[in-house]
Order: structure tokens, then C-alpha cells, then sequence
């Protein structure tokens, strides 16, 4: 199903951080065109000066998506992060969410809630990583060219 993927970590160095998020600005061009992919949080880390109330936070991102729907029509859901402190949050395991997107972002931000939806103290640090898996379109369209004539009939 994909044909290669990409890695594209957004450092908190370029990051601009308020209350309940995290923004960056300028992200490097990934492909010369906009191609269909799925993009999945791989590493997140989020670090705060003091405790949040709850262990988790709900990471939502500004991602154009094609298969993700939700009920109050918000921002798609990245990851939950998890903390034992309620100060340091990152992924405890592996992220099940794979959103269909496309590869043209320029700019990302996160809204960071806690799990009761209010928003998050700003941040002290926030690193992100995202994978990137490219569709292949070669072999989707050779799938569709030899499904048509059974369509035909």
C-alpha cells in the first residue's frame, strides 16, 4: 500500500507556543507536487513547568484529512500523550492513528486540551515527529485498470 515514506521532525527551537498550543511556521517543502500520503505522530514530546490535572493530553492537528470525521466538526485527533508525572507527556505506545492526507504543509499547528476538552498551560518545549507514507499511485491505478472490465460486464 505505500511506496516509501519521509520523516519530518518539527523542532521546538522553531516552534511558537501559547496556551493550549504549539505552531510552526515554514515547514520545508517535502515533494515538488502535492501527493496523497498518510501522516502519522511517531514521537511527540511535550514538557510543562508544572503538573497538568489530568495524566493525558488529546493532540489535535491542523491537517487536511480524508478519512477522519468527528462529532463537534474540530481539528483531527494526532495522538494522546501520556505522563506519569503530569509534567513530561509522549507517546506510551505505538500511535494507532494514520490520517489520509496529502503532503503540502506549509505551516502546523497543534491544539493541546486536557482530556476534559480545556486547553493546556503553554508549553515549555514541544517536539514533533511525523512519518509520512507516500501512496503509490502506480499500483492503485494498475488495481483499478484491471478491476475495470469486470465493471464493465
Amino acid at each position: 500500500m505505500y511506496h516509501n515514506c519521509q520523516y519530518l521532525y518539527l523542532s521546538d527551537a522553531e516552534a511558537s507556543k501559547a496556551a493550549g498550543s504549539v505552531t510552526w511556521q515554514n515547514i520545508p517543502t517535502l515533494s515538488l507536487s502535492s501527493r496523497e500520503c498518510y501522516i502519522t505522530a511517531v514521537k511527540i514530546n511535550v514538557l510543562y513547568n508544572d503538573a497538568q490535572s489530568h495524566a493525558d493530553i488529546v493532540v489535535k492537528g491542523s491537517l487536511p484529512t480524508m478519512n477522519y470525521k468527528s462529532s463537534d466538526n474540530s481539528e483531527p485527533v494526532i495522538a494522546v500523550i501520556h505522563s506519569d508525572d503530569k509534567k513530561i507527556f509522549d507517546l506510551n505506545i505505538e500511535n494507532p492513528i494514520h490520517l489520509f492526507s496529502n503532503d503540502n504543509i506549509k505551516n502546523l499547528k497543534l491544539t493541546l486540551t486536557e482530556t476534559d476538552g480545556s486547553a493546556t498551560v503553554t508549553p515549555n518545549a514541544c517536539n514533533l515527529l511525523l512519518k509520512i507514507d507516500y501512496v503509490d499511485q502506480e499500483k492503485q491505478q494498475e488495481s483499478f485498470l484491471m478491476e475495470l472490465p469486470s465493471r464493465l460486464k
